[in-house]
Formats: C-alpha cells, sequence, structure tokens
C-alpha cells in the first residue's frame, strides 16, 4: 500500500513501513495530550518512512531563548540559556524561538527549492513541520495572531512570491490562528549568508523595518514566522517593530523550521 511521492527522495511513500517511524518520532515530539494530534499530522506528512526517520531533529535540551540543540556544541548555563543570549543584545525584545530541525546540508538544498522556486507540496511540507513545532512548543500561549518577516519589494518582484506568507497560510489554517501582515520591510539588505559575523549582521538589519499594521491590540502576542534562526538579527528587528509601535505589553515569540 502507498499513498503519494515523498517530496525528499522522490520514492513511493510505503504506509506500513512509515507507521513505526511515525509512532516513534510522535512519542518523540509531543507529551500525552498533545500526541494525537503530532501523531495525525505526521502520518500525513509527504514523507517516506527513511526520510521521515532521518529528519534532524532538534533535541529536548535546547537554550529557552533562542531554541538552539545543545547537540550542537554549545554550552548551555545553568539560567537554560547559550552563550550568545546571554550576552546578546535587546534582552526580550524576542522572548523566544522556536525551531524544529537543525540547519543541516541536505535541508539547505531542499529549502533552496522551495524558496526559489516555490514548490506548492513543499509548502504543505514545511507548513506542517511548523504546525508540528506549534504543538510541541507552543500549544497553550494563545496568540493573537500570525505575522511573518516581509521582503523588500525588489526581492519580491525578483523572487515572485514569499515563501513565508505560503507557510503563514498553511500553518494558520492548521492550527486557527489568523495571519495579518504587521511589517514593511524598507531596507533591501544582502543576503544573511553573504555578511561577515554577528555585528554586520545586527548592524544590516537595523531599522530595516516599519510598522504596517492596523487595529491591533496593545497586548498582543505575536507569533513571528521565518524560515530560519540564523543569528536571530532578522527577526529580533522586526520583534522591535512591532514593539516600537505596540509598547511593552506585547509579546513578540518567533517560529522557525530551522535553527
Amino acid at each position: 500500500m502507498t499513498s503519494g511521492m515523498c517530496v525528499r527522495c522522490g520514492g513511493h511513500i510505503a504506509v506500513p513501513e512509515k507507521e513505526t517511524v511515525v509512532r516513534e518520532k510522535a512519542r518523540q515530539l509531543s507529551d500525552q495530550a498533545s500526541y494525537p494530534v503530532i501523531y495525525r499530522m505526521l502520518k500525513g506528512i509527504v514523507l517516506c518512512g527513511v526520510c521521515l526517520d532521518s529528519l534532524p531533529l532538534i533535541g529536548h535540551d535546547i537554550c529557552q531563548r533562542c531554541g538552539r540543540d545543545r547537540e550542537l556544541q554549545v554550552s548551555i548555563g545553568d539560567e537554560g540559556l547559550c552563550r550568545d543570549c546571554v550576552h546578546g543584545e535587546d534582552g526580550q525584545i524576542l522572548v523566544a524561538n522556536r525551531s524544529l530541525l537543525r540547519y543541516e546540508k541536505g535541508e539547505k538544498d531542499l529549502l533552496g527549492l522551495f524558496k526559489y522556486r516555490g514548490d506548492e507540496r513543499l509548502a504543505l511540507y514545511y507548513g506542517t513541520l511548523l504546525a508540528i513545532t506549534v504543538q510541541r512548543y507552543y500549544r497553550s500561549m494563545g496568540f493573537t495572531c500570525i505575522t511573518t518577516v516581509p521582503l523588500h519589494p525588489q526581492r519580491l518582484q525578483e523572487r515572485g512570491f514569499n515563501q513565508v506568507d505560503l507557510l503563514a497560510r498553511y500553518l494558520g489554517a492548521a492550527i486557527k490562528i489568523p495571519v495579518r501582515p504587521l511589517l514593511c520591510r524598507t531596507k533591501d539588505t544582502p543576503k544573511l549568508s553573504k555578511q561577515k559575523g554577528r555585528a554586520a549582521r545586527h548592524e544590516s538589519m537595523r531599522e530595516a523595518f516599519v510598522w504596517d499594521g492596523k487595529d491591533m491590540p496593545f497586548a498582543a502576542k505575536i507569533l513571528l514566522l521565518d524560515d530560519i534562526y540564523t543569528t536571530g538579527s532578522t527577526l529580533r528587528s522586526c520583534a522591535r517593530t512591532i514593539r516600537a509601535h505596540l509598547g511593552p505589553s506585547c509579546e513578540v515569540y518567533s517560529l522557525t523550521i530551522y535553527r
């Protein structure tokens, strides 16, 4: 018995062989309350059993602010924060980030196909991964809305779409939270992969966004969506702009596929 084609390897998805992996991963990613929901999402994800089993899942021992996996050989102190977060700037501008997967070589190639070719199957795949991440970490948060990191108009014209907007559409439908655009990007920054060092990335994102939302409560709890958390400069810049408009009673959390 098969059900579709795997988005990672292109092979047929053999349902009986996948079932054992689905149950194992659901136990790994959930507690008793969230197990049924995560199980159903994993069962429906467009991956074969082998590819599902090989996903580089972030473990349970993470930095409580940025969500970085201790397996990446990053020291996590007694306060639950990695070295970068202990010594980083901006304090609680961004309350926390959570991600599902480590950003490894094979993941970079697959994400590139989605970002620059817009394969709709990958939008559903990544949207499901994000919904699983919400169930794993943010299930009881009660977010006011989901918003996304916007592209600069020139970059949007070149690419033709914002891949994160596609993900937000799937995620919002899956977890029943409205999606609202709150920001506009006014600064066309170089790709972060082409910038050297945390300081350069931080400086490039300074005042890169402006408020573009309407009728938001000041005590809102915002879920800010992007595909990758690297240094966090982009997400913190977005969070800073949101809080500058809504005030300190607003809380901004971020959600990414990769960390």
